[in-house]
């Protein structure tokens, strides 16, 4: 089976992002250091560390990019410095503490992967009390933009298409991030700082997040479309890398929050804009509401058909679960996994619990199969 490096090869070949992480870990490591990369994906940031002298390093990634990784640490020789560790970070766990934390688990605008929470969770457990992470800390900033080509993209469905009413996706567009290249001759306005997180003193999870209301003083006329939004994360003491559109370009671009309907605005015109990016469960939900003069307009991800209102219930904390038959399934799938029984016997017990949905062997192997190579781990049994 592919382990499939594709997804992460637009990583390697953004050389600004690969470039400053090297020249940030050989500033920081030093001879004889024990790292950690959390998320390692192919290794590259491992591969670094102990080009920069390591004594060791553990490579933590809960994907099968991991097994690429090994190979190609092998590849360089590298083998006997790296400990990889395929799980998730905060179920992981070391040996010893490490003298530095280096990770590059950081989503367009900052939170959209929702993997910052993994950062502090490491440092807490892993980091030296004395010890470094890559990166420091991060800066997040928005401006109002006029973006044309942009925004005519975003209102495709904005009109009857071959006698067909597409409104509803044009909702669907207009309440999700458009990670897109902004250039500078874009803004209305001065780009605004609207947070700043410094991971050596966050205490709590919910101070990584955002909620924050702004305003804006336009330095011109023009068309308003909407937000832009970027990053710039501090790696080492010398490396700051940047995600602004006056900087080189990298994999993560800019983030455009589109504005419902366009308007007209003037050289003076104040922008007020309320921002908020927060988790929900394995999501963050982003809200974005921009008021100019008497236009208001109201944006949420939570707008996106992709919620359903069972969603809504189910992540409520007053929500009262119960199982569906799928659920019943695999809890008396996992319930023969007692380390006696193989793979064939659950799948025979399966047969006969559920004869009206398993009436054949192969469909309940395949249905074990499943439920196995997520929750289990064990040993071929010997006949």
């Amino acid at each position: 089976m592919a382990i499939g490096p594709i997804g992460h090869k637009a990583l390697i070949a953004d050389t600004v992002r690969t470039t400053a992480y090297k020249k940030a870990i050989f500033e920081t490591v030093e001879d004889g250091d024990v790292v950690v990369d959390l998320g390692t994906g192919t290794g590259v940031l491992a591969f670094f560390a102990c080009q920069a002298g390591a004594r060791k390093v553990y490579a933590i990634e809960e994907k099968k990019i991991i097994e690429l990784a090994k190979e190609i640490a092998k590849a360089n020789n590298l083998e006997k410095k790296i400990v990889f560790i395929r799980d998730i970070s905060n179920e992981a766990t070391l040996p010893e503490k490490v003298d530095v934390l280096v990770s590059e688990i950081i989503g367009n605008f900052a939170y959209t992967e929702n993997l910052l929470h993994f950062l502090l969770d490491a440092r807490d457990r892993f980091l030296k009390k004395n010890g470094t992470l890559i990166p420091s800390s991060v800066e997040i900033f928005l401006v109002p933009v006029e973006a044309p080509k942009i925004y005519n993209e975003i209102t495709f469905w904005n009109k009857e298409l071959y006698g067909i009413n597409f409104l509803p996706a044009h909702k669907v567009d207009v309440n999700t991030l458009h990670n897109c290249r902004i250039e500078t001759e874009f803004f209305l306005s001065t780009p605004r700082l609207i947070k700043h997180i410094d991971f050596n003193k966050v205490q709590k999870p919910e101070e990584l997040y955002l909620e924050e209301t702004v305003s804006f003083v336009l330095d011109r006329s023009g068309i308003l479309h909407g937000l832009a939004g970027w990053f710039d994360i501090h790696l080492s003491k010398n490396v700051l890398l940047s995600t602004s559109p006056a900087s080189s370009i990298t994999h993560w671009e800019q983030t455009f929050f589109p504005i419902e309907k366009s308007i007209e605005v003037a050289k003076g015109d104040a922008v007020k804009v309320e921002i908020i990016a927060t988790p929900w469960q394995e999501d963050i939900v982003y809200s974005w509401n921009v008021q100019v003069g008497k236009n208001s307009f109201s944006h949420s991800t939570l707008q996106v058909p992709s919620f359903s209102k069972k969603d809504f219930l189910s992540r409520s904390i007053d929500f009262v679960p119960t199982l569906s038959n799928a659920g019943k399934e695999e809890l008396f799938i996992l319930s023969c996994c007692n380390g006696k029984n193989t793979i064939q016997q659950i799948a025979q017990e399966l047969c006969k619990h559920y004869p009206e949905i398993y009436n054949n062997l192969r469909k309940a192997l395949i249905r074990v199969g499943k439920t196995v190579k997520k929750y289990s781990h064990g040993k071929i049994q010997k006949r």
